[in-house]
C-alpha cells in the first residue's frame, strides 16, 4: 500500500466515524438531564350525543425494572425511585446515551399522572365514537355503559445508530366493558416512531403525541357504535 493509499484509508475512516461520533455527542448532551413536560390531548366532543360512559377505573399496572436489557421496559436512573408512586406514575421514558447506555428519566409534570393521561385519550376515543362521558354528579351516571382501563405499557425510548437515532413509543391497554366492547375484554396497542440526528424534548413529545394519536384511533376500534347498545 503506498503512501496515498494510506492515507485516503484513513480519510475514509475519519469520515465514516465522525457522524457516529457527533451523534453520540448529541445524544449524551440531552440525555444527561432528566427531562418534564406534559403530553396533552385535546378533546373534541361530538357534536351529537348517541350514548353515555362512565370510565369506572384507569390502573397503572407498569412494571418497573433497575436495569432491564429491554429498554422498552420501564425503569429509572435512580433506582429507589422505582417504589416511589410519585415519581412512577409519572415517568413516560429514558433516555439514553450515544452508546446506548441507559441515562436520564422523563416524568409529566408534577399533579399530573399516566393514569390521567390515558383517561383522557380514552375519553377522546369514546367521544369521537358518539358518546358522551359522565361523571358522578351526571344524571346519566347510572344508565351510563362503564369502561375500565388497564394500563399495561405506556413507555418511550431510545434507539441509537450509526447514521441517526430513533425515539419509539408504545402503548399497551386492557379495556373491560360487557356493553361497550366489541368483546367484554379488548387489548389495543398504539405505536409510533420518529427518526433523527439527535432527541430533543420536541422529538421526545412528538413521539408520545404521534403514539397517543394511535393509542385513540385503536380504542375507537374496538368501542361499538352507540346504535349497537
Amino acid at each position: 500500500m503506498t503512501k496515498g493509499d494510506a492515507m485516503k484509508n484513513t480519510r475514509w475512516s475519519i469520515n465514516l466515524a465522525l457522524p457516529a461520533l457527533v451523534l453520540a455527542w448529541l445524544l449524551s448532551g440531552c440525555a444527561a438531564t432528566r427531562s418534564t413536560f406534559d403530553v396533552p390531548i385535546a378533546q373534541a366532543p361530538s357534536d351529537t350525543t348517541k350514548g353515555f360512559v362512565k370510565i369506572t377505573q384507569v390502573r397503572d399496572q407498569r412494571r418497573f425494572e433497575t436495569a432491564p436489557r429491554n429498554p422498552s421496559t420501564p425503569s429509572l436512573q435512580n433506582p429507589e425511585e422505582i417504589h416511589d408512586p410519585a415519581i412512577t406514575a409519572r415517568a413516560i421514558a429514558r433516555k439514553r446515551g450515544g452508546y446506548g447506555n441507559a441515562m436520564a428519566d422523563i416524568l409529566l409534570p408534577e399533579g399530573r399522572t399516566v393514569e390521567q393521561l390515558v383517561r383522557e385519550a380514552v375519553a377522546k376515543a369514546v367521544q369521537e365514537k358518539g358518546y358522551a362521558v359522565v361523571n358522578e354528579q351526571s344524571p346519566a351516571f347510572a344508565r351510563a355503559l362503564p369502561l375500565a382501563v388497564d394500563i399495561q405499557q405506556f413507555w418511550s425510548w431510545a434507539t441509537p445508530g450509526f447514521w441517526q437515532v430513533s425515539a419509539e413509543f408504545e402503548g399497551i391497554l386492557l379495556l373491560k366493558s360487557e356493553a361497550l366492547l366489541v368483546n367484554p375484554q379488548e387489548a389495543i396497542r398504539g405505536y409510533s416512531i420518529v427518526k433523527g440526528m439527535a432527541i430533543t424534548d420536541e422529538v421526545w413529545q412528538q413521539v408520545m403525541q404521534q403514539g397517543v394519536a394511535h393509542l385513540v384511533e385503536q380504542v375507537k376500534a374496538k368501542i361499538k357504535n352507540p346504535a349497537e347498545n
